[in-house]
């Protein structure tokens, strides 16, 4: 799998998977990203989202982390875009669930 990705400024990750980005005839994730009041922050270069600024610029606050590509690359595209976002208090409250003995939903079998 050949994968793009950068970091944005919570600490968190927004990885392409350019295998499927290959494939996708919407472009869905460049093209939100280029909407009015958003970051504006990708591009496509040889038919693949890419990074308009700097990593560095990226990962400062240029992309606002409003997660219209992956939502957008979800519903009008082929689901190639991922954030990885951190979560310290969901981290924290299922830790001290698991200390009390309950587990939630999604980890139930």
């Amino acid at each position: 799998m050949k994968t793009f990705s950068f970091e944005v400024f919570s600490g968190g990750t927004v990885m392409f998977d350019h295998d499927v980005c290959a494939r996708c005839e919407t472009k869905a994730c460049v093209v939100v990203c280029n909407q009015p009041n958003l970051a504006c922050v990708l591009e496509l270069k040889d038919n693949l989202p890419a990074l308009r600024v700097t990593p560095e610029e990226a990962k400062s606050g240029g992309c606002i982390e409003c997660l219209a590509c992956e939502l957008d690359c979800q519903t009008k595209g082929l689901g190639g875009v991922t954030f990885a976002l951190p979560m310290p208090e969901l981290d924290a409250h299922l830790e001290a669930s698991a200390r009390e003995g309950r587990t939630p939903g999604f980890r139930q079998k």
